[in-house]
């Protein structure tokens, strides 16, 4: 019994050292190619949420919480702005109602506007951007709109096209209201829409505007800036900080977006839900990260490989088979934002079709560069007029060049350990088998010796002390013989030969 279950555990020992050898000749062909993990830097937070995002790029740097929903509070008045701009004249003028001036919350802020003051649009928006005056925000809506509603519609359409998908807003100025929230990230998409908004510039980088004449102020009212990274009076003053939005209120906290730039370099940082004065150590933070740690790369001209775009759009259906590679393009410089020394070995990317923001006629889909599943770079890829367009799904299709080859090693590697784990499994298996019925041999011998000595009368101790004993005689007869054998010389013969010959005649 013992001889066999060596044999089988030796068979198991084989079939082990058979599968670590298949494992060992396929490990060539298993190789996945490696590539160093990007490790982007990272930062602690007081805000609940909390995202800085290159503006040239639409790279994300750092987030926390990026798409937890929260009230914004003021810096609403960005979205407002934007609105504003896109319908409106700088020169128009606004009539202040009764409702725009008095329908707000008590003590919020204003820039001392009363009914019946009549202020041109661009007065209205420094009042709306530096003083964050909740009075120029409904006049201003009324003024576009006709109501704070229809223009929270306006709102909510412009968030949407600039790709926000976790917004919703109910009002011009951001008084809280349960169904009216955003996230840091879309907060970050409408301040890199500002910040590429000229005229919204122009008005939030001041420090202070005189406003036109009032029925309070007949020589004009002077509004100052209230982001304190942006003024040069404040512990918090930085250089780099350029344009930005406050904001407060009892149930949403401080809120900020702050737009910086510095080295050709242009960032937006949002926190949400944060206490006084973290937003502003906080935003320092951020834009220390974006800045320091991180890099904006020329595109390797590798990445943008147009023969492979064209294949896919043609299989997705969204140019016809007359599409070749060099009808596509992108009208602008393309980088990577990175942390710093990293390489763009790795990178993949993906088409997205669902088109945010205004685009030209020519634009077919957005390419967006990623790193581990970070947004490192999007543009927009555009065709020549003559291509013509074919059916667009509703879906966004990925297309990760670099990691199919890596797909096509997954597959090899994966067939080699299913190979592998089986032959381990079989051998488990007969291992397990083998030890089953060499437990199953053994007891049907006890049972059996059990059977034969209850017939026996004999118990088990007994029969281990019969046994016992019966070891000890063979033992004792083995080392007699011995000692016969060797333990005599030549003198005796004659007295053995005489003790055989008397149990001879004995016998007759």
């Amino acid at each position: 019994m013992t001889k066999e279950i060596h044999g089988r555990l030796h068979y198991v020992t084989a079939i082990l050292t058979l599968t670590f050898l298949i494992l060992g000749i396929l490990s060539p062909y298993t190789a996945v190619k490696a590539y160093a993990a990007w490790n982007f830097p990272s930062t602690e937070l007081v805000a609940e949420a909390g995202i800085v995002m290159d503006a040239d790029t639409g790279a994300i740097l750092f987030q926390k919480n990026p798409h937890l929903k929260e009230s914004p509070a003021s810096i609403t008045k960005v979205l407002t702005a934007l609105v504003v701009l896109e319908n409106c004249e700088l020169t128009d003028t606004v009539t202040f109602s009764h409702d725009d001036v008095y329908n707000v919350d008590a003590g919020s802020s204003n820039a001392q506007i009363d009914e019946g003051d009549v202020l041109t649009v661009e007065d209205c928006l420094y009042a709306l951007l530096l003083k964050s005056a909740n009075e120029a925000a409904n006049a201003l809506a009324c003024h576009v709109a006709g109501s704070r509603e229809a223009f929270a519609e306006l709102m909510n359409q412009k968030a949407q096209s600039l790709g926000c998908t976790d917004s919703h807003f109910t009002n011009p100025s951001g008084l809280y209201d349960v169904n009216h929230y955003t996230s840091a990230y879309d907060m970050a998409l409408i301040g890199i829409a500002a910040m590429k908004n000229e005229a919204f510039m122009d008005i939030d980088s001041h420090l202070a505007y005189k406003l036109g004449a009032t029925s309070r102020n007949p020589e004009g009212h002077t509004v100052y800036m209230e982001h304190k990274m942006l003024r040069n009076d404040t512990q918090y003053s930085d250089k780099r900080v350029v344009a930005g939005k406050t904001g407060y209120t009892r149930d949403s906290g401080n809120t900020l977006i702050t737009m910086a730039s510095k080295d050709d370099r242009n960032l937006v940082a949002v926190v949400l839900r944060d206490k006084n004065p973290s937003h502003y150590t906080d935003t320092k933070a951020m834009l220390d990260l974006g800045f320091n740690s991180t890099e904006k790369q020329p595109l390797d001209s590798a990445l943008f490989n147009t023969e492979d775009i064209k294949n896919r759009l043609v299989a997705d259906t969204i140019v016809d088979q007359s599409c070749n590679a060099s009808d596509l393009s992108v009208k602008q410089d393309m980088f990577v934002s990175l942390p710093v020394g990293s390489t763009q070995e790795g990178l993949t990317y993906r088409l997205n079709y669902n088109l945010t923001g205004a685009v030209s006629a020519g634009t077919i889909a957005e390419i967006e560069y990623q790193a581990d599943g970070l947004t490192v770079g999007r543009y927009n890829l555009e065709k020549e007029q003559n291509v013509a367009l074919a059916t667009v799904p509703e879906e966004t299709v990925e297309e990760e060049p670099e990691e199919s080859k890596v797909v096509s090693s997954i597959n090899v590697r994966t067939i080699a350990y299913i190979i592998g784990f089986a032959v381990l499994g079989s051998a488990v298996l007969i291992g397990l088998k083998s030890m089953s019925d060499a437990r199953k041999l053994e007891r049907r011998m006890k049972e059996r010796r059990s059977a034969r000595l209850r017939d026996m009368n004999m118990s088990e101790e007994e029969f281990m002390s019969v046994l016992a004993n019966r070891r000890n005689l063979r033992s004792s007869v083995q080392n007699d013989g011995q000692d016969h054998r060797h333990g005599y010389d030549s003198d005796d013969v004659p007295n053995r030969r005489n003790i055989s010959r008397g149990r001879h005649e004995q016998r007759q």
